[in-house]
């Protein structure tokens, strides 16, 4: 039988607005129907000059094609704990697996999708990052500056990965930090 993860046919958990189980839902209209509430990872890499290592989403991508995001973000699969699937993303999409500590969880609502993310962060200590070429465009560390240079030239970011940024810079996390 063919693996669906990451696909359109992929199987998630349907939660309700306390983030409850409540039955299960195709990704393809999760993510085309606010209706249908599940569950994201994020993921946010710093390393030791606290810097954050971000990617650009390949041009493939059917939504935010070239937008910039965290290290690494994927829907949870029916039946997975977020934190086995932050794991799972940041070893897929950056080639590298780390210590994380979950920091918070915020329900999201766009215009065609909604969902609970949690959020999680860990720290980059010399691994070799890989690329995912299929899933990204481009991959980096940057520091506040670089980040805020990006936003004044009108580099597109998701909305979630910009908040999570900006509240990293902020110093929401530090005592996160290992």
């Amino acid at each position: 039988m063919k693996d669906k993860t990451n696909s359109p046919e992929e199987i998630l958990d349907l939660v309700d607005k306390n983030d409850k189980v409540i039955g299960e839902v195709v990704r393809l209209q999760a993510d085309s129907n606010p209706f249908f509430t599940y569950r994201q990872s994020s993921v946010l890499i710093y390393d030791s000059e606290n810097r954050l290592l971000l990617h650009q989403r390949c041009e493939k991508k059917r939504s935010n094609p070239l937008y910039w995001s965290v290290t690494a973000v994927g829907h949870v699969t029916k039946g997975v704990v977020p934190e086995i699937i932050a794991h799972r993303e940041l070893i897929e999409e950056a080639g590298f697996d780390t210590p994380l500590t979950f920091l918070e969880k915020e329900y999201m609502r766009h215009k065609y999708n909604s969902y609970f993310v949690y959020r999680y962060l860990g720290k980059y200590t010399g691994q070799t990052i890989i690329m995912n070429t299929e899933e990204i465009a481009e991959i980096k560390f940057i520091d506040k500056e670089e980040f805020e240079i990006m936003i004044e030239l009108g580099m597109p970011f998701g909305t979630g990965s910009k908040k999570f940024i900006e509240h990293f810079w902020e110093g929401k996390f530090d005592s996160f930090k290992r």
